[in-house]
C-alpha cells in the first residue's frame, strides 16, 4: 500500500523539479527611450579623425512620425533650442526608415567620423587644437503626432563626449 503513494509523490516531485529547471521564456525585448542617443554613450572618448558608432532612437510609433534629424557636435552645452551662438561641427541631416517615412533619401549612417578641429575649415576660418575637451553630440529631430500642430515638433537630445583625450 505504501508503494502507490510513494510513486505519486515521486512523480509530483519530479514534475515540480523539472518545471523549475526548465528554461524560462526569453525576456521581453526592451526598446530604448525615443528621442535619445544610444551611441556614442555619455563620456565616450573619441580622437580626431576616428570613426565612431552612431545610433539615435527616433520618435516613431503609433501616432508618432519621425521625419528628419540633424546631427551636430557642439563645443559647449546646448542652450535652449536655437538660442545664442555655438561653435562645433555639422555632421548632416538624416532619417531612418519608418512606417511614414519609408526609404528616405538620406539614410542615417551607423558611424560618423570625428572632425579634426586643429585643421582649418577653409576660407577665413582657422582651426584650433583642443585636448580632453568635453563636447556635446546633439540631435535635433523633426517629428509630428496625432495632435495637430502648426509645423513639425522639434526636439533636441545630447550626449557628452570627450574630444582628443590622450591621457588614457
Amino acid at each position: 500500500m505504501l508503494f502507490p503513494h510513494t510513486f505519486s509523490l515521486l512523480t509530483a516531485l519530479s514534475l515540480l523539479l523539472g518545471a523549475a529547471a526548465a528554461p524560462s521564456a526569453p525576456p521581453a525585448k526592451r526598446y530604448p527611450p525615443q528621442g535619445t542617443i544610444s551611441d556614442p554613450a555619455n563620456g565616450t572618448t573619441i580622437m580626431p579623425g576616428a570613426a565612431f558608432a552612431f545610433l539615435y532612437n527616433p520618435r516613431a510609433d503609433y501616432c508618432l512620425s519621425s521625419y528628419n534629424f540633424t546631427v551636430w557636435l557642439l563645443t559647449a552645452p546646448p542652450p535652449g533650442m536655437l538660442a545664442g551662438t555655438q561653435t562645433g561641427h555639422y555632421f548632416g541631416r538624416f532619417a531612418y526608415s519608418t512606417y511614414t517615412n519609408q526609404d528616405p533619401p538620406n539614410p542615417a549612417p551607423s558611424e560618423l567620423t570625428m572632425p579634426d578641429f586643429a585643421k582649418s575649415p577653409g576660407g577665413f576660418g582657422a582651426g584650433a587644437s583642443a585636448s580632453a575637451k568635453t563636447m556635446y553630440l546633439s540631435v535635433v529631430e523633426e517629428w509630428s503626432s496625432c495632435d495637430p500642430t502648426v509645423g513639425n515638433n522639434l526636439s533636441m537630445a545630447a550626449n557628452n563626449i570627450v574630444y582628443n583625450d590622450t591621457s588614457t
